[in-house]
């Protein structure tokens, strides 16, 4: 029984990059789980309702990294690959994380004024070309599509509704009453 404690406490010291990755990974899942079921539920909810896939992503992530961790104290280790198909950096390449920042700050501040059905493909043609997409019409056609489908997928399919935008448009103004003859204080 001590030649097992040793071997073990031996396999953790040797993976412990792993084990923390690992570990990290698997608190997240716990994480996601538990707040899953506590998620409430509308009246609304039909045979998908917004707990299938959180609750899907927990689990799989649950089951994923506790196998993970068993492998990693069982001793399999992971190898670390050379770089494939691509060239080696020495500095950061800062371009593109710009892009996709100021892309994503751009999203999560006009979604509520523009909606969806605008910004969606705006995020995806800019996160698209900071990656290195280069023929924009066809990135500007698939954005829109793809916009689309997931609108549509969401609204119609799990009648979770995404922005519409323009809300200002058919709001009126609280300031201009309409004259109904009453006096009012």
């Amino acid at each position: 029984m001590q030649g097992c404690r040793s071997l073990i406490l031996n396999s953790v010291k040797e993976a412990k990059g792993e084990l923390v990755f690992t570990s990290f990974l698997f608190a997240l899942s716990i994480v996601v789980l538990v707040d899953t079921i506590n998620l409430t539920e509308s009246n609304v909810v039909g045979f998908v309702g917004p707990k299938v896939f959180p609750f899907a992503i927990g689990l799989a992530l649950f089951v994923l990294t506790g196998l993970q961790i068993i492998s990693v104290l069982r001793g399999e280790r992971g190898t670390p690959e050379g770089v494939e198909g691509g060239q080696q950096v020495d500095k950061p390449v800062w371009r593109p994380f710009i892009q996709v920042l100021v892309a994503v700050i751009a999203y999560a501040a006009l979604i509520d004024f523009l909606g969806f059905l605008i910004m969606g493909p705006v995020l995806f043609f800019a996160v698209a070309h900071a990656l290195g997409a280069t023929k924009k019409l066809k990135l500007a056609i698939i954005a829109v599509i793809l916009a689309v489908v997931v609108f549509l997928g969401f609204t119609q399919g799990l009648r979770l509704y995404l922005p519409l935008g323009f809300d200002f448009i058919n709001q009126i103004d609280p300031s201009v009453e309409e004259d109904s003859g009453e006096e009012t204080w």
